[in-house]
């Protein structure tokens, strides 16, 4: 499964996105997992801010990873996450703000990244319903710590199954293609 073509799958696909790594996995659930288990590896258990509109995959990987979910509404305007709930919600426990960028909408402002930058927050982006949508001319799922795409056969691209975890962070990557190889 880890063929010469899945390794030029993600070579390209980083080319595509503009980031460095992609990993590919059996599915988008995996990856939204698999991020949260590196997370927790890097930075120790505690709250992780999710939305209220999201898939059930999003808010179980927080769970089985022994983070607390905090939820914040959703911005009506983009679906993405309300910002101002977010910043209202970060605390000395908080170790991510796990993002959905909904239906192909942008979630982020200028100030919201630069606040979350400040205040050294990690984002983690969903962006299984957003392949190709772009803030400022750059893709969703390049701005944060990890990303998190799903190619199940009914997004934008599809190999059936399977998704893919995308970062700039050579730690990051080296970590997840330990665990994503169960050992071998």
């Amino acid at each position: 499964t880890q063929s010469k073509f899945v390794r030029k799958f993600e070579k390209n696909w980083s080319n595509w996105l503009g980031v460095k790594y992609s990993t590919f996995v059996n599915s988008g659930s995996s990856a939204n997992f698999l991020s949260m288990f590196i997370l927790k590896e890097m930075y120790g258990t505690g709250e992780v801010i999710v939305p209220t509109l999201t898939w059930v995959s999003d808010i179980s990987s927080v769970i089985l990873n022994d983070f607390k979910p905090i939820f914040v509404d959703i911005n009506p305007k983009n679906l993405g996450m309300n910002e101002d709930q977010v910043l209202k919600n970060i605390s000395k426990k908080t170790k991510a703000v796990f993002i959905t960028h909904v239906l192909g909408f942008n979630s982020f402002s200028d100030n919201f990244l630069k606040e979350l930058k400040k205040r050294n927050i990690p984002i983690i982006e969903d962006v299984c319903e957003s392949h190709g949508a772009t803030f400022k001319g750059k893709k969703l799922g390049s701005f944060g710590l990890m990303s998190n795409f799903s190619f199940y056969y009914a997004h934008h691209l599809s190999t059936i199954e399977g998704g893919m975890i995308c970062t700039n962070d050579k730690n990051t990557y080296e970590i997840l293609r330990m665990i994503r190889s169960h050992g071998l």
